[in-house]
């Protein structure tokens, strides 16, 4: 037994007096219309309804969808801002009790000035090198060479830095030849010719260094291949580890320990501070490692 779908008998019957019924059948098909007038066919009335899904559904619709994706885009903008936004840290306070270890560091500056700045950072460290090469030249002119403050930098190597430890030894053997600071500047300023992520070979870029700043390049050279200064640089950051720094850069002015990068100004507040000159320090914002 066939099984239909309903109506086909009905279609049956009718198509098979179609030939009989001829003008008859014609007239029947246009509902009993007058002659002369022309009914809209039914595909012409359901057209706006095709063309208006095509255009992809009511506009109140469309509306609503773009608001959301909008908010959707918005908040991810929030968030991640949020996320990556610069934490306030607060100052900590030195115990006075702590002694001093052996290390002596690379100072800058007037031995009698009434400020001490201690400087605990790392060669491969970016947020070093943008206070180097961004902050550091005012602090050095407007506070250093003015006999506000002295400054002494400390190594404090990290782990995850690969090139960090030949950097240090650069700048030390080039301090054997009177140039600390100069070597110290030029390895922060390139530090993306010879970092982890650039080179497995950074000496050879320091060897360029050491030939432009017109030191004894073979001595320097040795000085770096022997680690001479080695035991100054794990007693450096041994001093750093005493008195619990745990990032690069931190300072410490007075009493003091600022972690993360440091503006001008509040370097200021802080040295003004310590020289009894200030009203006291501001917040300190810990910037990204």
């Amino acid at each position: 037994m066939v099984s239909r779908m309903p109506g086909d008998e009905g279609r049956k019957r009718g198509g098979s007096g179609k030939g009989a019924s001829g003008a008859s059948g014609a007239s029947g098909a246009s509902g009993g219309a007058p002659r002369g007038q022309q009914r809209t066919p039914p595909a012409s009335r359901s057209a706006p309804r095709a063309r208006r899904g095509a255009a992809g559904g009511p506009p109140n619709q469309r509306v609503f969808v773009a608001v959301v994706v909008l908010l959707v885009v918005v908040g991810a903008g929030v968030l991640g801002y949020l996320a990556n936004r610069p934490k306030p840290v607060a100052a900590r306070t030195l115990d006075a009790a702590v002694p001093a270890s052996a290390a002596t560091g690379h100072t800058l500056g007037r031995s009698d000035a009434p400020v001490h700045i201690m400087e605990f950072a790392d060669f491969e460290c970016p947020a070093c090198a943008n206070y180097t090469v961004v902050t550091e030249p005012d602090v050095r002119r407007r506070i250093i060479d003015s006999g506000y403050a002295q400054v002494t930098y400390y190594d404090f190597p990290l782990p995850q830095h690969k090139n960090t430890l030949v950097a240090s030894e650069a700048a030390a053997c080039a301090g054997d030849q009177g140039k600390f600071w100069e070597m110290h500047d030029r390895l922060f300023q390139g530090q993306t010719e010879w970092n982890g992520e650039t080179t497995s070979d950074p000496e050879k870029v320091m060897r360029g260094y050491a030939q432009t700043l017109g030191l004894d390049v073979p001595r320097w050279q040795q000085c770096v291949e022997q680690g001479a200064h080695q035991r100054d640089i794990a007693a450096n950051k041994a001093e750093g580890e005493q008195l619990h720094v745990n990032e690069t850069p931190t300072f410490v002015i007075g009493n003091r320990v600022l972690p993360g990068a440091i503006t001008f100004d509040e370097l200021h507040a802080y040295v003004d501070s310590a020289r009894g000159r200030g009203p006291g320090a501001p917040a300190h914002t810990s910037a990204a490692r």
